[in-house]
């Protein structure tokens, strides 16, 4: 018999041996080659079933040895004249590198002054210089009546887009061409848009525009020529780069999309309720004490009916006698005008209204209206002394009085 055989028959005795062993015993443990076997039910194998004690971790670690973690290890101090002999060749770098740097700067100062210098007079030189199409968001409109004007243009071209707007002036760039003797319209102008889609949808849509039975509208791409010589005097002087970038930050926020607001929206300057014909100029200058009692009588008022006053303030030189007062919500601002306005208090009738955060109510004074008033309002503090003063002697005669009796 080969070799062979005599080793497959020893496998197939073995394989006898772990089966009988296994149905005599557990029929899920075996022994294999001296190792206890178990069935593994969910994986369908014979795993080995190894406890793991201080005898198989001797084991183990005497066969594969143990791994250590070498990034927690502390690392090892290189030799300290290597390290001095360092820090003395990049202390030597570093003073080099320090010279070169600020003469690198000044050449590159006088370099960049220099170009600047250059492109400055080429700039001038050329004076006048035809547009790129693809950038030329311009388009020439004419075949309007001769009595057009600004708004009914600006209204007209809007209808296919955004009109861009002076960066100085903040006006549309628009211009209605006029006649030079009585500066009458001539029925054409240019538009310029701040989108290209703006030129192609003009284009298709306002050009043959039937404006009237007498007036039809053409619309084209504008072509700026030079008529006469250049003068670079009249010329505008370009924008800086902080006006430049506010000025297309402006122009980005037009195309943002922002959610439409309820149709119950309220603005919070509808919290302030503006009383007209509270008090009158003439009696703030007799009496200037007034004001401190009127202003805390409207607040108690208010407080008391409608809400608690966050802010209450009285423009004395108003000459319709202005109080306004500030409320948390607009419910309380509404109960306020509701209930204010049309009432008559010392035969004047008092206007109620809520704010709409634009009027502005206080007034500049002119210098007769201050001088009437530091007048009052010294005769005021003179009275009020002089009355204090009385009160002082009075006390002081009743006091001996008091004594001598």
């Amino acid at each position: 018999m080969d070799k062979t055989e005599i080793e497959l028959k020893d496998e197939q005795n073995n394989i006898d041996e772990t089966q009988q062993t296994s149905s005599t015993s557990d029929p899920y443990k075996c022994v294999w080659n001296g190792v206890p076997m178990t069935w593994n039910v969910t994986s369908q194998q014979w795993l080995p079933d190894i406890e793991v004690n201080e005898d198989f971790l001797a084991y183990y670690n005497a066969n594969y040895g143990i791994q250590y973690d070498y990034d927690s290890m502390p690392k090892p101090e290189p030799p300290k004249v290597l390290k001095e002999e360092k820090t003395e060749e990049e202390g030597k770098s570093k003073k080099g590198v320090t010279k070169l740097t600020k003469e690198q700067k000044q050449l590159k100062k006088r370099e960049a002054r220099k170009r600047w210098a250059e492109t400055e007079a080429a700039r001038r030189e050329q004076g006048w210089f035809e547009m790129d199409e693809e950038k030329n968001t311009t388009v020439y409109a004419d075949g309007f009546p001769s009595n057009i004007d600004e708004e009914e243009f600006v209204k007209f071209m809007s209808k296919c887009g955004v009109i861009q707007k002076d960066p100085r002036t903040g006006k549309p760039k628009i211009k209605l061409y006029r006649t030079k003797e009585g500066g009458e319209p001539k029925g054409d102008g240019t538009c310029c848009y701040v989108k290209m889609e703006s030129v192609e949808l003009a284009l298709q849509i306002l050009d043959g525009w039937q404006w009237d039975s007498a007036h039809k509208i053409h619309v084209e791409r504008a072509k700026f020529e030079l008529k006469g010589e250049f003068d670079p005097t009249k010329k505008r002087q370009r924008l800086s780069g902080a006006q430049k970038k506010k000025f297309l930050e402006k122009q980005e926020k037009i195309f943002q999309w922002k959610p439409d607001k309820p149709r119950n929206f309220r603005n919070r300057c509808e919290c302030t309720v503006v009383l007209r014909g509270m008090f009158s100029l003439e009696e703030i200058d007799q009496k200037p004490e007034k004001i401190f009692s009127l202003k805390e009588d409207t607040q108690k008022l208010c407080e008391q009916r409608f809400g608690i006053v966050k802010k209450i303030v009285l423009y004395e030189s108003n000459p319709e006698g202005v109080i306004t007062v500030t409320y948390d919500n607009v419910e309380q601002a509404d109960a306020t005008v509701a209930a204010l306005n049309g009432r008559i208090v010392a035969g004047r009738e008092i206007k109620a209204s809520n704010w709409d955060g634009k009027e502005k109510f206080k007034r500049q004074e002119t210098e007769e209206e201050r001088k009437r008033r530091e007048n009052a309002w010294t005769e005021f503090l003179e009275e009020s002394s002089s009355s204090s003063d009385e009160g002082e002697k009075q006390k002081d005669d009743n006091n001996l009085n008091d004594k001598e009796k």
